[in-house]
């Protein structure tokens, strides 16, 4: 019979077993004092390892505070730092003694339960939901109460690499959180069609298949091209283009999102190197995700690629390099201190930095102050409306507060003479959208996809 977590709690005096040595040696976040997310991974991997090696069950259990933006900026970030302690040591409270968790990223903790079976991990999950519910914290006088959401991965039943499991836990994270919260969502219940996309994209990957198309971004007073947004294409094997739409959800919940920014990256730099062979040289802007930002190896081979593209540039390419990252306001849910430093190796080595969908949020303005951008994209539904004066008005504050921090201002959506004709009247710099042109595959790629 498997041992069971469950028959093991938290004592005083037990022996340090290999699992606490390890941990002992991990990075602490400064605030939870739990273990933070790139040094956490050894302890998976070993752990994971040693599962595999031992034909032992594991169970990871991945849980989101609900609304902790409302707490962070309604209430203020004291109040947002207490319930992340908070539920931390209420969290550590309830695990086993073989258990152990971290601080995942922002708001999320995520809890690994070795020789842990499915039903163990499941159950354990609700009795971690239903303590944060049932718990109170009381900060100045005022009394806090919050809710979160979970998600549950056992191996092997989930998946039989670390990766698969990690990507279900995701794609189960996001079905709690959406349409409801506050419940437990485990790996088993996520639809089949949601790991059919991810089928598809880990075979385009594969084949090459995943490509970059390139949509014009124009000076919105010569009209001429200035930059160009590359943007993620699947060409299927009969030669159809999927555009992002179709496949970009599903990545983001099962965690690939880091893998399609890689393969955009690079041949965005491949691509860069040709466009410096015209007279006037322009931007190129590739979003990436948060979730890129948590794998330190990838960002450490696109930042070696880049070094490589420019060096073979020669004095073409100065300090301030053609490469712009878009991120959007979703992908930057962490402590800004956190954001800033993930995000420093790209700002040292020269690449320029854009807030993409600016005006969907609520938090904005608190990132243009806090991060270096150089670009603001303002969100595209606001654009399509501004034949409505309110929403005119809206843009044309969000213009103004650019132009005063000396940051380039750029419409999205522009698909029509008369939005095109109002953007500019506005004094927005940059222009993009289907009025201007539609994203295009380049030749060279299009023909080496449908050959591989």
């Amino acid at each position: 019979m498997q041992h069971s977590v469950f028959s093991e709690r938290k004592q005083g005096g037990c022996p340090m077993n290999p699992t606490k040595r390890r941990v002992s040696a991990l990075t602490l976040d400064p605030l939870t004092q739990l273990p933070e997310r790139n040094s956490f991974r050894t302890l998976l991997e070993a752990e994971f390892n040693n599962g595999v090696r031992r034909h032992s069950s594991l169970g990871l259990i991945l849980f989101d505070i609900d609304r902790f933006k409302v707490v962070n900026y309604g209430y203020g970030e004291e109040q947002g730092n207490a319930v992340l302690r908070h539920v931390a040591q209420l969290a550590q409270q309830c695990l086993p003694s073989a258990g152990r968790l971290s601080r995942w990223g922002g708001q999320e903790f995520l809890c690994l339960l070795p020789a842990a079976g499915k039903e163990q991990t499941e159950s354990l999950a609700t009795h971690l939901r239903e303590a944060i519910e049932q718990s109170a914290i009381t900060i100045n006088g005022m009394t806090l109460q919050v809710t979160a959401s979970f998600a549950t991965a056992s191996y092997p039943e989930d998946g039989d690499t670390l990766e698969k499991l990690l990507a279900a836990c995701g794609a189960a994270l996001h079905h709690a959180k959406s349409p409801g919260r506050n419940r437990v969502i485990p790996a088993s219940r996520v639809h089949a069609e949601l790991f059919g996309a991810g089928r598809l994209i880990d075979q385009a990957l594969r084949d090459h298949r995943l490509v970059p198309a390139y949509q014009p971004i124009v000076d919105m007073d010569s009209g001429a091209v200035v930059a160009e947004e590359a943007m993620a294409r699947i060409m299927s094997s009969s030669g159809r283009v999927i555009p992002a739409s179709a496949f970009m959800e599903a990545a983001r919940q099962l965690q690939l999102t880091y893998q399609i920014d890689r393969a955009i990256l690079l041949q965005t730099f491949s691509h860069c190197i040709a466009s410096l062979q015209d007279s006037q040289p322009i931007s190129h802007f590739v979003n990436i995700s948060g979730n890129l930002l948590h794998h330190p190896d990838v960002v450490e081979e696109i930042l070696h690629e880049a070094h490589r593209t420019c060096a073979a540039c020669g004095n073409r390419v100065g300090p301030v390099k053609p490469l712009v990252i878009e991120i959007t306001e979703r992908e930057l849910l962490e402590d800004l201190p956190s954001v800033r430093q993930r995000l420093k190796p790209f700002l040292d080595f020269g690449l320029r930095l854009a807030l993409d969908d600016f005006g969907s949020g609520y938090s904005s303005y608190r990132y243009l102050a806090d991060l270096p951008f150089s670009f603001l994209k303002i969100d595209g539904e606001l654009i399509r409306r501004l034949t409505e004066s309110r929403v005119r008005t809206i843009v044309q504050g969000i213009q103004r507060t650019a132009q005063e921090l000396g940051i380039v201002t750029l419409a999205e959506y522009v698909e029509n003479r008369e939005i095109a004709t109002i953007v500019r009247d506005l004094g927005i710099q940059w222009g993009q959208g289907y009025y201007y042109g539609k994203p295009k595959i380049q030749p060279t790629r299009l023909s080496s996809s449908l050959a591989s």
